[in-house]
């Protein structure tokens, strides 16, 4: 498939070609419909001090993005079809902040398109995220 990747210490992101990933477990493969471009993902190309705090290289930039499900891990119970967001904070579920209704400040917080906990993003063809970091979308929104 292809992706954009950041894979360096440096101002550059790379169009290359990387193997369609396999979903394990509660993870689901999605088609990537729909990426967009935010203020970090500027920072994150140039690699500036923001970017240093904020990714862990090398990965696929991108973290706000929807798709399509085209297939599922044996633990994962979404249709294929189905419409999804994704969520791009992913939270542990089981630190002190998570476990009081906190999730959005996981002490061990992994980021999807920044390179925390995963090396995936939605400026690719297609993407692996765990199905409980996924939202249905429900009303299409383009007519």
């Amino acid at each position: 498939m292809k992706v954009l990747m950041k894979e360096t210490e440096t101002e550059s992101y790379r169009y290359t070609e990387i193997p369609i990933p396999e979903p394990e477990d509660d993870e689901v493969l999605i088609r990537v419909d729909a990426v967009s471009i935010c203020g970090s993902d500027i920072a994150l190309y140039k690699w500036n001090e923001m970017a240093r705090v904020i990714a862990t290289i090398p990965f696929i930039p991108g973290h706000e993005s929807a798709g399509t499900v085209v297939k599922c891990g044996p633990k994962a119970t979404l249709p294929i079809g189905t419409r999804v967001g994704v969520e791009n904070h992913f939270y542990c579920g089981e630190c002190y902040q998570c476990q009081h209704g906190l999730r959005e400040i996981c002490s061990n917080m992994g980021q999807y398109g920044h390179g925390r906990k995963t090396m995936h993003g939605g400026c690719s063809e297609y993407s692996i995220i765990s199905q409980k970091f996924l939202y249905k979308v429900t009303k299409n929104l383009s007519k």
